[in-house]
């Protein structure tokens, strides 16, 4: 893309004062429309879906990757639901070892671990350097009878399961068992740090799936996924609270892009910005750049996958030293910064201005959101704008309000999420011409 002051440049010619009206963004028609290097937009996904309703193939896979907006399931289970409604259900799909991180709730299925599982996030600062693979984490056992265990929904009952883990000079076995008859084990015996995985063919319909560590040495599990025989939509979902689009960096390129070879989706969907946004714009000047490489990547690991960058939604910031408390920080007035505040930003903050004692999106949304756009025109991916479905500026304040979203003014509630998933599912179906 262009240098970082051509794009603050667009962000603030977007930029508006609280008492205009934004100006409309490109419509993500619009943006898929236009050729880029790649030059595929959602042609290849569309292929794909009439492909799959033809009858011609029999699971199309979609890849979402982002932070806590993703991480929560809510939007992409909706998502999940709304394909696998009106195309079919492949299963649940791939998802993180166990329970990884805190609050992990994913839709269709209900996981527990039993023992003391060590976990290995990338999304910490202080990560563990190991060859991560596209879920970002690993979970370690050490004793006998550590297990983890998946309990689908009827909607998600299961043929197929597939393990992922990574091979270690004297490690152990796994027993796997489904719906409490043995189904076999996984020696993950074999050369350092080595990603490998195991399927196991169990009977249609099943429910639960349990693998236990047997305790004749250490094991890694680096995700599970379960899936159906059934043609269909299989969507999975991998994010990370607080993230952003550089943890992608911690992951192993080989392994992530042998998983994704094996995968082989037809859609990936980069949901990443709301984290960027609230960092001053000085920071992440490369952002654009840095999210260029990234879709390059993802194209040449699979290249007949259409890739979609989510921007982020609506975020409001109320700033601490404004000193509202209660329902007077809740009922405070919001306003989109002006041209001049978006410029100053970092320094109005930094000597506490009153001036931006009100709701309003960090400087840093705008320039994110107009560097993914450029972006995505430049790569030939398919860009929608996420804050568009709130409403535009202030849109998160208003969402709080009408009980959508969060009083943090970042987050949703599950109805929030709901409506933004459905409004996404139209865009990516606009001008699909199958079934």
């Amino acid at each position: 893309m262009g240098s970082a002051s051509a794009v603050l440049a667009l962000v603030l010619a977007g930029c508006v004062s609280s008492n205009q009206s934004p100006a409309a963004p490109n419509s993500p028609t619009e943006l898929a429309q236009r050729s880029g290097p790649a030059g595929q937009g959602l042609a290849n996904f569309h292929r794909a879906l009439a492909t799959l309703q033809a009858g011609r193939s029999d699971r199309l896979t979609i890849v979402q990757v982002g932070d806590s907006h993703t991480a929560g399931d809510h939007f992409s289970g909706r998502l999940r639901e709304l394909f696998q409604a009106r195309f079919g259900n492949g299963g649940r799909g791939m998802l993180p070892p166990g329970s990884p991180f805190p609050y992990w709730r994913p839709y269709q299925v209900q996981v527990t671990q039993q023992g003391k599982w060590d976990i290995a996030s990338s999304n910490r600062p202080d990560y563990q350097q190991i060859p991560y693979g596209l879920s970002g984490y690993v979970i370690r056992s050490r004793g006998r009878g550590e297990a983890i265990s998946l309990r689908a929904n009827s909607d998600a009952a299961f043929d197929w399961v597939d393990v992922s883990f990574l091979r270690q000079p004297g490690s152990g076995h796994i027993d796997v068992t489904v719906d409490g008859r043995y189904a076999g084990e996984i020696s993950t015996r074999g050369p350092a740090n080595q990603l490998d995985h195991k399927a196991f063919s169990v009977t249609a319909g099943s429910t639960d799936l349990e693998l236990r560590a047997r305790g004749d040495g250490p094991v890694e599990i680096a995700d599970w996924s379960v899936y159906r025989r059934e043609r269909g939509v299989v969507l999975t979902s991998h994010g990370f609270s607080g993230a952003q689009v550089n943890i992608m960096d911690r992951w192993d390129s080989n392994n992530v892009a042998q998983q994704l070879r094996t995968l082989a989706p037809a859609l990936v969907i980069l949901a990443f910005g709301t984290n960027e946004g609230f960092a001053s714009v000085d920071s992440i000047a490369d952002y654009g750049s840095v999210l260029e490489s990234r879709i390059a990547q993802l194209q040449q690991a699979v290249p007949g996958a259409s890739i979609v960058i989510v921007g982020p939604p609506d975020a409001n910031r109320l700033p601490d030293y404004c000193g509202l408390r209660g329902k007077a920080r809740e009922n405070a007035a919001c306003g989109a910064l002006s041209s001049a505040e978006a410029a100053d930003y970092s320094s109005m903050l930094a000597r506490r201005d009153r001036r931006l004692c009100r709701w309003h999106a960090p400087a840093g949304i705008a320039f994110v959101r107009a560097a993914q756009q450029q972006a995505a025109a430049k790569t030939g991916a398919f860009f929608w704008d996420w804050s568009s479905v709130q409403g535009g500026a202030c849109g998160a304040t208003r969402w709080a309000r009408e009980e959508l979203g969060r009083q943090d003014r970042v987050h949703m509630f599950e109805s929030g999420y709901g409506l933004s998933a459905e409004r996404l599912f139209d865009e990516l179906l606009r001008g699909y011409r199958g079934r």
